[in-house]
């Protein structure tokens, strides 16, 4: 019964205890010598793990951070490990992702310094972490809203600032591409009118699918964010695409994506989706954002409702994509079609502009692989 009561944790140590789940927290110890650790509960709590389900170890911890943030982990660690004398003595500060078992990342901050013996050698590695997921998706919140206004306030027409919008509310979301959908009701359908990509260059395969595929209402999550007039949150995209996006979405390495309408009142305007190469589970702050900025969008584009047509091209701007296509120069074009090279460079803008791309190159290789042009 001693032996027991030896054991039991102290009230200070359930105190601590209490405070490391409730604050997102662990903290962990390790001997530079033996190299035997001791991590709390915590810590393996916000690294994804049970506690003592294994022993705490370096190893054990790479294994739980994300594949992109591997290497400058193991390269901070190998300081620890074989020149712990390098670590400055106010210690270090350093953020990186885990890996969860339901493939959702989450984002941890740590910090850590060496203590030193009687010597003043280097004798142990301690430290916390702390699980600073929420802080940072407050971070993008805020992002997410100043990007949006940003990009109302330099609005010039739709066509010529659509693809700035999603270029900054993409980035403030840490997305790697987005779109824009607009209801055509002749085909009774959501089609894309405009994408981004953080790439850049010639459209991808992903793009060129994207654009080409079209949603009924409540079909897809496009559809479905239009029909139910909500935002959707998918964390495996993979199982909603249409058959000719899967392989382009693994080629441009989008795991999940979300959808958000574009809100005139309980209207829905337009549907943007933003993709992902990280697993964003589904929350109910991630949908309070995206409804939010879908309402700040819905208010804005209902002042600019005329210009969500889909505009198409103009006899003369398919007659010079086509000759675009043939790898004629513009003032070959020019030359050709007895214009002044002024005015082809006008139409070409006016391509770009209704095409969503920035350049020629990106409106040929759309054209050619759409079927704008036979």
């Amino acid at each position: 019964m001693r032996d027991s009561a030896e054991t039991a944790p102290s009230e200070m140590e359930r105190l601590l205890a209490d405070a490391e789940r409730l604050a997102l927290l662990g903290s962990w110890a390790m001997d530079l010598h033996t190299g035997e650790a001791t991590w709390s509960d915590g810590l393996y709590r916000i690294h994804g793990l049970e506690p003592k389900s294994a022993p705490g170890s370096l190893e054990l911890l790479l294994s739980c951070v994300h594949a992109e943030d591997r290497a400058s982990v193991t390269e901070l660690l190998s300081v620890v490990t074989e020149r712990p004398e390098h670590i400055p003595a106010e210690g270090i500060d350093a953020e990186y992702r885990v890996a969860q078992p339901d493939g959702s990342l989450r984002d941890i901050r740590a910090i850590g310094r060496v203590e030193r013996d009687a010597t003043g050698e280097p004798a142990r590695w301690v430290g916390a972490a702390q699980d600073i997921t929420e802080l940072r998706l407050s971070e993008r919140e805020l992002d997410a809203h100043y990007a949006v206004g940003q990009a109302l306030r330099d609005w010039e027409t739709f066509d010529e600032s659509i693809v700035g919008l999603l270029a900054r509310l993409g980035a403030a979301l840490e997305n790697e591409a987005g779109a824009l959908w607009t209801w055509d009701s002749r085909r009774e359908r959501l089609v894309c009118r405009a994408f981004w990509s953080a790439q850049g260059g010639d459209p991808s395969s992903f793009e060129l699918a994207t654009r080409t595929v079209e949603f009924a209402a409540d079909e897809g999550v496009p559809g479905r964010a239009y029909a139910r007039g909500r935002p959707i949150v998918c964390a495996d995209v993979e199982g909603e695409m249409s058959l000719t996006r899967p392989d382009a979405a693994r080629a441009l390495g989008v795991v999940s994506g979300v959808a958000f309408p574009a809100m005139d009142g309980g209207r829905p305007l337009a549907i943007f989706t933003f993709y992902s190469r990280d697993r964003r589970a589904p929350s109910v702050r991630l949908e309070r954002t995206l409804a939010g900025i879908g309402r700040e969008l819905g208010h804005f584009l209902m002042r600019h409702r005329a210009q969500l047509e889909e505009r198409q091209l103009s006899a003369r701007e398919l007659q010079i994509l086509r000759l675009a296509t043939e790898g004629r120069s513009g003032p070959a074009i020019a030359e050709h079609l007895i214009l002044s090279p002024s005015t082809v460079k006008t139409h070409f803008e006016h391509i770009y502009e209704k095409l969503g791309v920035s350049d020629r190159a990106a409106a040929v290789a759309l054209a050619l692989r759409t079927g704008i042009i036979d």
